[in-house]
């Protein structure tokens, strides 16, 4: 019996279960999607159970379960046709007069769908009233007069296992819903940290702009025209992160053949100009061409970001390193400081989105060059040591094989 009572109960479930599951990952967004697969879940489950299912008289009230959520959930044409199937399957199995069975779930589905009291207690209320009428009508055809107490004892179990229902599918129906909202402030948080990245990226080379617009000197020819320049290929850069990030979702790098050298020496000529006599700057690089397989622009933003947040640690008075070299086949980049350096904890949090330990810092900076390194193939290290300075390595892959 016990083991007739649990296939019956996984009958009915499975098809509910397989409903969530679906809901979870084909995240259906639509409310009539959802109650259109609610509806084949539960006219499921009562099709399995009837057709596979064992119900003995003491127990088949379960097969009012998937009758209960349709009515739960107030799905009008699911209840009216699973009550009138459950009518008809207790009257041909258990020999009950399908009039009183037809009015007894013709009562429930009124209360149940146009009453404001609970769908489990009405249910549970019109079960008694007419299981006990059957009771006295019926004597000896379902349950015995003289084993009254045990109907008493089947209700309450019946009621047990109704609430317990109800609390299950209102438990799983939370936590699906709360997957959702889960999905959702993920996507959010997506857009936030891109809109984060794009001002964060934006703001350099507008600063870069304005700094030189403030040393022009229309008197200066020289000057001038090389300011020029350099303000002409900050706006492109610009005008490239706007279009990169217009997907919010990840950094476009648009890798060709590249000699890493020019690069280098490119970053030095626009760097250079921005450190005073406090702060230092030197480079280290080799004229011999070198090539990689990469994006020009995205490099190069890295790299200016590195320097930039190499400058801004030293306080007082210090020096900043641009070393290049290849080592075995990849190419190295050093970027050194001798400024405030970091501590292990903070070494260890580097990098992470919106971790940041500059007062009016976003914290993507650092992150978001690491993403490109990565999408290079390459690797981004950091070595610190407070009051020390810093140490920032990047290694990227040679590619020997390729030509202009």
């Amino acid at each position: 019996m016990v083991v007739s009572v649990f296939l019956n109960f996984i009958y009915l479930l499975f098809p509910l279960m397989c409903y969530f599951f679906y809901l979870v990952y084909s995240k259906v967004c639509f409310e009539n999607e959802k109650y259109l697969f609610l509806d084949l879940a539960i006219f499921s489950s009562y099709y399995i159970c009837v057709r596979f299912g064992e119900l003995s008289s003491y127990y088949a009230f379960i097969i009012n379960i998937p009758l209960l959520l349709a009515l739960y959930k107030k799905r009008l044409i699911p209840s009216l046709v699973l009550s009138f199937c459950i009518a008809v399957f207790l009257s041909e199995t258990y020999n009950i007069s399908s009039y009183l069975l037809l009015i007894e779930y013709a009562l429930i589905l009124l209360f149940s769908l146009f009453s404001k009291y609970k769908t489990i207690n009405i249910f549970t209320i019109f079960k008694v009233i007419f299981g006990i009428l059957i009771v006295f009508s019926i004597p000896n055809q379902i349950i015995n007069f003289s084993k009254f107490m045990y109907v008493i004892i089947l209700f309450i179990a019946m009621y047990l296992v109704f609430y317990f229902i109800i609390l299950f599918y209102h438990k799983v129906e939370n936590m699906v819903n709360m997957y959702y909202s889960l999905e959702s402030i993920t996507k959010e948080k997506k857009l936030y940290e891109s809109l984060f990245k794009i001002t964060h990226e934006i703001k350099n080379p507008i600063a870069v702009c304005k700094g030189y617009l403030e040393m022009f000197d229309i008197n200066n020819p020289k000057k001038a025209n090389r300011y020029i320049n350099i303000i002409d290929q900050e706006i492109d850069r610009t005008l490239t992160l706007l279009k990169d990030f217009s997907d919010v979702s990840k950094i476009n790098v648009e890798k060709n053949i590249m000699d890493i050298t020019m690069l280098m020496e490119d970053v030095c000529d626009e760097t250079s100009l921005s450190f005073n006599g406090n702060i230092k700057f030197r480079s280290d690089i080799s004229d011999e061409e070198i090539l990689i397989n990469g994006d020009y622009n995205r490099l190069k933003q890295v790299l200016i970001n590195l320097i930039k947040n190499a400058k801004e640690s030293i306080e007082d008075k210090g020096m900043v390193i641009l070393e290049g070299k290849v080592i075995n086949k990849n190419y190295v980049i050093n970027i050194r400081d001798n400024g405030k350096g970091m501590d292990k904890e903070t070494s260890k949090k580097i990098g992470t989105a919106f971790y940041t330990t500059k007062k009016n810092g976003t914290g993507l900076g650092v992150c978001l060059s690491k993403e490109i390194v990565e999408r290079h193939n390459g690797s981004i290290t950091y070595f610190s040591k407070l009051e020390k300075g810093t140490n920032v390595r990047i290694s990227i892959p040679i590619n020997k094989k390729a030509s202009f």
